[in-house]
């Protein structure tokens, strides 16, 4: 698997680019374990860094909030003011000490929570959907009764607004130290909930035509250039075309109109990395176990090609000679699946998510050739419940054929 040791270089010499010691990235993984007023403290500090330590080069945050939101996790954390930057900058700085890089992966999930939940009543916040078109589906265990997501929904007025939101938390993030920002643009929530004709009536320059629906991704994509120095190589762009969380399944031929239109504007923008996600296409037992979602409705207007690959069919529109933006895979890769595909020249790098919970050493362990370990304490382990933020989180062992990390102070 030599291919995923060959190094690759982020950004262009005049943008501060960074060069990364291998292709494995480090996904987002929501943990709920925020338990100090939703800021990360001492245990999101050792568990970041001790796989930066051991040759994480590129970690993703866990998904951070750019509002306040009542979602299913009640701990994740939230980038909304300077209070959360602070808390965060000790996890970036343990991260670069340790000769990783990191970028906060920014949320927001729109209609995707419950206006019952505590944190919206407390801060007055509503549940903002770009039209007025509820998402089934959701249980919220903290919330009596345990309630679905809402069906009280408010239209946003003028998305402009939520672009303001969004650089807000990114500007929080440039500040914290964090190397770029990834943008979460699928799984069905806001970006994705514009991007889709379903889930967008909206009959101004937001809705409508292929063009209109991705305008507000596109202008996102902007604001957080104008953060990062009007450095787009620092911004991540993820989606997820086939996706079907939370309500965001569409026929092949509007994903088809769709990210066949939004990739090559993304491209245009010289954006740093698109991130590919290809759910909803394909499913493993961990998967169903972890999200709940059973696989692909069985409706022959949501059909696709057999075989059928998102990350390999959009890819092309990425991976090409003189391209300004690396291309990223994420959903169930093993690394050997991944380190035949970069060895092909069909990605430049891959994300792994769940099996860097339990395997805080995991690219050493590739790197040596020594197995990964496996979950074998149940589906607690994502989620909680847990005692303490540490459990199932920062108590997972180092294999003993692995060399400790040289010139690296431990945690």
């Amino acid at each position: 698997m030599s291919s995923l040791f060959n190094l690759i270089t982020v950004g262009s010499k005049s943008s501060g680019n960074f060069t990364l010691d291998n292709r494995i990235v480090m996904g987002a993984l929501t943990r709920n374990r925020c338990v100090d007023d939703l800021k990360p403290g001492p245990a999101q500090v050792r568990h970041y860094a001790e796989r930066a330590r051991y040759g994480a080069g590129l970690i993703i945050s866990e998904a951070t909030l750019v509002d306040w939101s009542g979602t299913l996790w009640p701990n994740a954390p939230v980038m909304i003011n300077e209070d959360h930057a602070a808390a965060w900058r000790n996890v970036v700085d343990a991260v670069h000490a340790a000769g990783g890089r990191m970028y906060l992966q920014a949320l927001h999930v729109g209609r995707v929570q419950n206006d019952q939940d505590p944190l919206m009543q407390r801060t007055g916040t509503r549940v903002l959907a770009p039209s007025n078109i509820p998402v089934t589906g959701g249980k919220y265990r903290h919330i009596p009764g345990d309630p679905g997501h809402t069906r009280n929904l408010k239209v946003i007025d003028d998305p402009r607004t939520i672009l303001e939101t969004y650089r807000n938390s990114i500007t929080l993030a440039k500040s914290a130290g964090f190397d770029g920002v990834e943008l979460h643009a699928g799984g069905g929530y806001l970006p994705h909930q514009f991007l889709n004709a379903s889930s967008n009536h909206r009959t101004d320059a937001y809705g409508g035509s292929v063009a209109n629906r991705c305008r507000f991704l596109l202008e996102l994509v902007d604001v957080a250039s104008q953060v990062y120095d009007s450095c787009p190589e620092r911004i991540c762009v993820k989606i997820t075309p086939a996706g079907v969380y939370n309500d965001s399944i569409t026929t092949y031929d509007e994903m088809q109109a769709t990210y066949g239109y939004l990739i090559p504007e993304l491209l245009k923008r010289k954006i740093g990395i698109v991130c590919i996600s290809r759910h909803g296409a394909h499913f493993d037992a961990d998967l169903i176990a972890t999200s709940g979602v059973a696989g692909r409705p069985k409706l022959d207007k949501f059909a696709l090609p057999d075989g059928y690959d998102p990350v390999l069919d959009f890819g092309r529109l990425v991976k090409f000679e003189g391209s300004p933006t690396l291309l990223m895979a994420n959903q169930g890769y093993t690394p050997e699946e991944g380190a035949r595909l970069v060895a092909e020249g069909k990605i430049d790098l891959f994300q792994i998510g769940r099996a860097f919970i339990y395997n805080p050493d995991l690219v050493a362990r590739i790197r040596h050739g020594v197995p990964l370990a496996t979950n074998g304490r149940g589906s607690s382990v994502a989620y909680g419940p847990f005692e303490t933020p540490d459990e199932n989180y920062n108590d997972w062992p180092v294999a003993t054929e692995v060399p400790a990390p040289e010139n690296v102070a431990e945690v």
